[in-house]
């Protein structure tokens, strides 16, 4: 009943600030350029923090980088900088270096944040294989010289920075404190590559399934949740963004909820790798065989399943983990198509439990969608003056009561 509610407010607009939207939604395939050129200066300067902190310049150096070459989302970038080490701390290191602007965002070897990643979040993680980037969203200015917005953000992971980035990526301004000095980094100028194109990892924004969870006191499986699968975009190299929200249900607050990584809450991740190496909705077949989260499959065979109340032509995968003899789980997969319509995972060891998702046909809930109030009332501005509950109840005991003595005393009469 809960969901139902909920899918029936499905259509609102997300709100955006800024031209930011908070949750990430599914099928967002955007243009965008990436810098070739950018030139720095970076100011050092020595804090002394007392009842009076200040600052004193100790440093201005330069830093240049020029791309040599773009691949995908890999770029092979060349770092000039005349910078000289403080206190044995390597600020900066020139050198020529290649790096995924995609796997590794905000890296300082190349300065730059796909527009995609962007969200008015106060705290959400971009997540791959080689990197974890945690921010949080402050304001946002208007940059008349760019003809756009400069967004701020804290960086809280891999470091502790504060920074301004331009809408369309480059960054403006890093900030960042390490042993009693500061490094301020700010851009001079840029140049940018010509058009890019993200495109549609699938055909729709986003794909809901119901978390059924076994039950030993009712012997079925009955729902714990629901979780979706949303894909903004793939880049150029077969580079994936997916998202994962376990939808929450919480009077008043978003759906897409929130979740944790390396000990910090955040409001979500946004998870980016090939199709291959991220933990999709999908299966994915190749010469060597069919997998799912990087796991093979073995074939079963083909059935006739109904699953949330729709009938499927599904194909029939299962991953058995054995160890000698005995099997610790079973994982069974059924597919249309690659989609993944249910998957049943039971574990013996080393203690019982078995779950399903089972994916809920056409449904689609945007994150960014406020779950109803569903008690207390919010309207203030009836034509009329509300029954307050208690007051009614009250007098509805009173007179209940009084009427049951009326009747008694003239039984007795």
């Amino acid at each position: 009943m809960a969901l139902t509610l909920v899918l029936m407010f499905s259509f609102v607009l997300a709100v955006t600030v800024n031209g930011l939207v908070f949750y990430p939604n599914g099928n967002q395939p955007i243009s965008y350029q990436v810098p070739i050129k950018m030139s720095y200066v970076l100011n050092v300067f020595n804090v002394t923090k007392s009842e009076n902190s200040t600052k004193l310049l100790v440093e201005t150096a330069f830093i240049n980088y020029n791309v040599i070459d773009l691949n995908g989302t890999w770029v092979k970038v060349n770092v000039n900088s005349n910078y000289t080490e403080i206190n044995n701390i390597s600020f900066i290191r020139p050198g020529n270096f290649t790096v995924n602007y995609a796997l590794s965002p905000l890296n300082l070897s190349y300065p730059y944040l796909y527009p995609g990643f962007m969200s008015s979040s106060i705290s959400y993680a971009i997540k791959s294989n080689v990197s974890t980037v945690i921010l949080g969203y402050l304001n946002t200015s208007t940059n008349s010289s760019v003809n756009g917005n400069t967004y701020l953000y804290n960086e809280y992971s891999p470091v502790v920075a504060k920074i301004s980035v331009f809408d369309f990526g480059v960054v403006q301004d890093i900030v960042r404190n390490v042993s009693g000095l500061e490094f301020n980094m700010r851009l001079v100028n840029y140049e940018n590559s010509s058009v890019l194109q993200a495109t549609n990892f699938t055909d729709r924004p986003g794909y809901l399934y119901v978390n059924l969870t076994y039950s030993n006191y009712s012997g079925t499986y009955v729902p714990s949740g629901y979780v979706e699968y949303v894909y903004p975009a793939l880049l150029p190299g077969n580079i994936l963004l997916m998202l994962q929200y376990n939808m929450q249900e919480i009077e008043g607050a978003p759906m897409g909820g929130f979740t944790s990584i390396n000990g910090q809450e955040v409001n979500f991740i946004i998870n980016v790798g090939t199709p291959f190496s991220l933990t999709t909705n999908f299966l994915i077949q190749n010469s060597t065989g069919i997998y799912w989260n990087s796991i093979p499959l073995n074939f079963v065979g083909n059935i006739v399943k109904v699953v949330q109340g729709t009938p499927y032509n599904l194909s029939e995968y299962i991953y058995k983990n054995v160890r000698g003899n005995v099997t610790f789980s079973r994982l069974a997969i059924y597919a249309s198509k690659n989609l993944i319509v249910e998957q049943e995972y039971n574990q013996t060891s080393p203690s019982p439990s078995s779950y399903k998702l089972e994916l809920m046909n056409g449904s689609y809930i945007d994150p960014n969608i406020h779950y109803p109030y569903l008690t207390g009332y919010q309207n203030t501005t009836l034509p009329f003056k509300a029954i307050n509950p208690s007051e009614s109840f009250t007098i509805a005991v009173v007179v209940t009561l009084v009427v049951v003595a009326i009747l008694v005393i003239l039984h007795k009469r």
